[in-house]
C-alpha cells in the first residue's frame, strides 16, 4: 500500500502541505497551500489555512478522475474504430500485423498489461517478466518454464504456438521474432481460446516436487522425443536426463518406454 496521492493530481509539495495542515503544523510553501485551496484541499478564512477534511476533499478528486478516466475511455474506444477503419483500406481488418522485433516487444508487454481480468498465455520461449495486474493462466513450454513462474502455471513437452489472450477482448499470436499479429474476437478467435482451454485441460501443474517432475519428465517420455531432445526440453545434460529417465522406468517396473507408458496410465501419471 502506497500514501502516495499524485493519482488524484497532487504534486509531492501539495501532499506535503497538505499532510501539514492535517497535522496541524507550519506549512511555509505558500505556492503549495494556494494549489490546496484551488483544488478545494485547504481553506482560508482570516489568513489562517484550514485543511478540509479528507473523506470530501480526496473523494471530490477521485470522483472528478473517474469520470476523465471514463472520457478518456470512451475516447479510446472512439479512436480504436477510427483506427481499424483506416488501417487497411477500404475495409478494416479483424488482424494487425506487426513487425520488426523492437515492435513486437513492446506490444508484447502492452498487452500482457492491458489484461483487465485475465491473461491466458501459451509460452513458448523465455522472456523477461512482465508486470500484470489480472489474473494469470500460462501454458508454457518445458524449454521455456522459468525458475519462479507467476499465476497458476502449468507445462507441456511442445506448444504449438505462442499466443497470449487479453481477456476476452484480443488475442497476441507470436509468429517469429520480428513479426506478430493482433486478432480481435471472431471465430477464430474462439478457436484459439478452444486450444488453450484443451491444453490446460491435458497439461501438467508445475511445481518443484517430485511427483510433478515424474509428471513432466513422464509425459516427455511418452511424447515420443530422443534421449537428447528430452534433455533440451529440461534444459539439462544428456547424462542427467539419462539417469533421471532410467530411475523413472526402474519406478515404474519398466523395460521399454511402452512399458513405461502402460504403467504411467495406470498410476495415472
Amino acid at each position: 500500500m502506497t500514501d502516495d496521492l499524485s493519482a488524484l493530481g497532487l504534486t509531492p509539495a501539495e501532499q506535503a502541505a497538505y499532510r501539514d495542515l492535517i497535522a496541524h503544523e507550519p506549512v511555509p510553501d505558500g505556492d503549495a497551500l494556494a494549489a490546496l485551496v484551488e483544488k478545494g484541499l485547504a481553506t482560508l478564512v482570516d489568513g489562517v489555512y484550514t485543511a478540509v477534511a479528507p473523506d470530501i476533499a480526496l473523494e471530490v478528486l477521485l470522483l472528478d478522475r473517474e469520470r476523465k478516466l471514463r472520457e478518456a475511455r470512451e475516447h479510446i474506444a472512439a479512436l480504436k474504430v477510427a483506427y481499424r477503419k483506416h488501417v487497411t483500406s477500404p475495409t478494416p481488418t479483424l488482424v494487425e500485423y506487426v513487425s520488426g522485433a523492437e515492435a513486437v516487444g513492446q506490444r508484447l508487454v502492452q498487452v500482457q498489461q492491458a489484461a483487465r481480468s485475465e491473461l491466458r498465455r501459451l509460452v513458448r520461449a523465455p522472456q523477461a517478466p512482465v508486470d500484470v495486474q489480472a489474473e494469470c493462466r500460462t501454458i508454457y513450454e518445458a524449454a521455456a518454464l522459468p525458475g519462479n513462474p507467476a499465476g497458476e502455471v502449468r507445462v507441456v513437452p511442445v506448444l504449438p504456438m505462442e499466443i497470449y489472450f487479453v481477456d476476452d477482448r484480443l488475442a497476441l499470436i507470436v509468429l517469429g521474432e520480428d513479426s506478430a499479429a493482433i486478432l480481435q474476437p471472431c471465430g477464430l478467435f474462439d478457436a484459439y481460446v478452444e486450444l488453450f482451454e484443451r491444453l490446460w485441460e491435458c497439461s501438467l501443474p508445475a511445481a518443484a516436487d517430485d511427483q510433478a517432475e515424474a509428471h513432466l519428465l513422464t509425459s516427455l517420455l511418452l511424447s515420443g522425443l530422443t534421449d537428447h531432445a528430452i534433455a533440451r526440453q529440461l534444459g539439462v545434460s544428456p547424462r542427467t536426463t539419462q539417469r533421471k529417465l532410467a530411475a523413472l522406468m526402474h519406478e515404474l517396473g519398466a523395460r521399454t518406454r511402452f512399458q513405461a507408458g502402460a504403467q504411467a496410465a495406470l498410476r495415472d501419471l
